[in-house]
């Protein structure tokens, strides 16, 4: 099977494994060293209208969350930055409430 990816040409390989009786599969040896699945590495199925995609969870979930947000803020302000004015406008609101 033959398909674009990033504008060059790669060739797709097809596993096929067995589901065991407790639901069970083998991911080839080829895949787990390719994508650095070593013994009690977790992985992640999610559910795809097509299939199950199985993802590799990061060895470090926090640095996945990191730039998650950049686009989002304005480009000048850190979102930390942007969070303690909000917090001051909070508090200042509070205390004239008072």
């Amino acid at each position: 099977m033959r398909g674009a990816f990033c504008g060059e040409m790669t060739t797709l390989t097809e596993y096929v494994v067995e589901v065991r009786d407790k639901g069970e599969v083998t991911i080839p040896k080829e895949l787990r060293k390719k994508y650095a699945l070593t013994a009690k590495r977790s992985v992640r199925l999610i559910p795809k209208v097509e299939g199950i995609l199985i993802k590799p969870r990061p060895e470090d979930p926090v640095s996945e969350l990191k730039g998650l947000a950049r686009g989002v803020w304005p480009g000048d302000r850190s979102s930390v930055e942007i969070v303690a004015e909000i917090r001051r406008r909070a508090d200042f609101e509070a205390k004239e409430r008072l």
